[in-house]
């Protein structure tokens, strides 16, 4: 069946440079039999002028290449330079989906097909590894109908209840699934090198072993997560760069770093981290996509402490020279960037902070009540925004001081030139916690603090350590608060 697919008009674009782009062309290039590409499409009852030639990145389709009608039929695309190796949707003018190829090392062959997607009439000349390709899709079309078939009789059996029956297509089933299995697993084995094998392998799961026994005789269920996440990626080539062009790496790589590790210690991500980036090191392409990948996706997490995890990619790979294809001025901006994070990192201890409140001769410091939370609270008097939620922090801490469970005081620093609209605006807002302002403080705490913007939110526990280093609603702090004590429980029992 024909689909709708939707593309980028443009040329693959994604972090990796036009360079690194162009490095992988040459490696194309060096690898192909005969320069350029001229791919042959036999559409037999097409009424296209154009057949457009898309490769698969991430979630999207990008636009590589045009086939030019030349003949009723006969559609060319063609060029001086290789194209880029991996998976490929051949679509029609109105963006119907014609058929999925690989385009591999051999860029000179000729398709036939027709509009209706019955792969069963489809051929191949010249490209082996696309007549395998096109092997499976029909022993998988052919398997599925029979699937459909042993469905259907099984529900009308179980309508009638005939057990006999069901048992039977059942066993059918089994076998149809085991045969499957078996083909795939003899196509990955005859040509292993083949993008398409390397795909296929790459969908199938990880066989993780029975898990030793506890001292109580029960399963050790950690082991077997902790093995699964370890050989979690045994089946994807990550030293291929031509994974980049086919969705299998993307739908895994959302499934380990936003799923599998999502809620995990930020130590046990780095550690898989390394582990992950290892495996793609023999491959420069590769490496730089996938690194880029994780410093772009960490450095803009919303799961708070994970920024820790964009600081060591910095300091470990891009400050020790491990990534040449940067230049100077983004280097020194991604130093920077992760200079200004680990000084806040999640557990790291805050220098107590001390400036003069309303009075201009008291100094208040972020180590008092030593008891509770301590909220720093950077706001600026003239922002509507600072206003509304300073405002909705007031009802939120009145409150709980009235009900006596108030756990966190309020470091409120007024960053306002203007000192004496800053203390007018703390007597009007009947603020009770620390107020303090001026800009004068025991050290520069703008830079230390990093705060680019306001109102900005920091939160220490008893110990003075950052528990949080971005803004939350101000509503959720009594919440925030409660999570962080369950979790410091679990922690203990663990």
């Amino acid at each position: 069946m024909n689909k709708k697919v939707s593309f980028v008009l443009l040329l693959v674009v994604f972090m990796a440079s036009s360079s690194v782009v162009a490095q992988n062309k040459k490696k194309n290039n060096n690898n192909s039999e005969t320069k350029g590409h001229e791919i042959i499409f036999h559409v037999s009852d097409s009424q296209d002028s154009l057949l457009y030639l898309a490769i698969h990145h991430k979630d999207n389709l990008y636009l590589k290449d045009t086939a030019f009608r030349v003949a009723q039929g006969k559609f060319v695309a063609q060029g001086a330079e290789p194209l880029d190796e991996g998976l490929y949707t051949l679509a029609s003018q109105n963006n119907q989906s014609y058929l999925n190829l690989i385009i591999d090392n051999t860029q000179h062959f000729e398709y036939f097909l027709d509009t209706t997607g019955n792969v069963q009439d489809f051929s191949v000349k010249n490209s082996d590894e696309n007549s395998e390709m096109l092997r499976f899709q029909q022993k998988s079309v052919e398997a599925s109908k029979l699937a459909r078939s042993y469905h259907e009789k099984i529900k009308s059996l179980e309508e009638q209840k005939m057990t006999d029956s069901i048992d039977y297509y059942r066993e059918k089933q089994k076998v149809l699934n085991e045969e499957m299995i078996q083909f795939i697993d003899n196509l990955i084995a005859k040509n292993p090198t083949y993008l398409f094998s390397k795909m296929q392998k790459a969908f199938q799961a990880i066989d993780v072993p029975d898990a030793p026994l506890n001292e109580d005789g029960t399963p050790d269920q950690m082991w077997q997560i902790i093995y699964y996440r370890t050989h979690y990626w045994d089946n994807v080539d990550l030293g291929d760069r031509r994974f980049v062009y086919l969705p299998v790496l993307e739908s895994k790589y959302q499934e380990y770093f936003h799923r599998i590790l999502q809620q995990q210690e930020v130590d046990t991500i780095i550690r898989y981290v390394d582990m992950f980036l290892e495996k793609a090191a023999a491959d420069t392409f590769m490496f730089r996509y996938l690194l880029d990948r994780l410093v772009h996706d960490y450095q803009v997490s919303n799961i708070i402490g994970q920024d820790a995890v964009f600081v060591y990619l910095v300091n470990n790979y891009h400050l020790k020279g491990k990534t040449p294809w940067i230049d100077e001025d983004l280097l020194r901006k991604y130093g920077k960037r992760a200079a200004d994070l680990e000084k806040v990192q999640i557990g790291k201890k805050c220098p107590a902070l001390s400036m003069p409140d309303t009075t201009g001769v008291i100094w208040r410091s972020t180590s008092e009540e030593p008891d509770k939370y301590m909220v720093i609270w950077f706001y600026d008097p003239t922002c509507g925004k600072c206003k509304k939620q300073s405002a909705e922090l007031k009802v939120i801490y009145d409150s709980l001081e009235l009900a006596g469970t108030r756990n966190f005081e309020v470091y409120g620093i007024g960053n306002d030139s203007d000192v004496e609209r800053w203390k007018r605006y703390v007597r009007e807002s009947q603020f009770n916690w620390i107020n303090v302002g001026g800009h004068t403080a025991n050290y520069d705490y703008i830079k230390y603090f990093n705060v680019v913007a306001n109102p900005s939110m920091f939160i220490l526990n008893k110990d003075r350590e950052f528990i949080l280093n971005r803004n939350i609603d101000v509503a959720n702090i009594p919440a925030f608060l409660e999570g962080y004590e369950k979790m410091q429980e679990k922690k203990k029992m663990r």
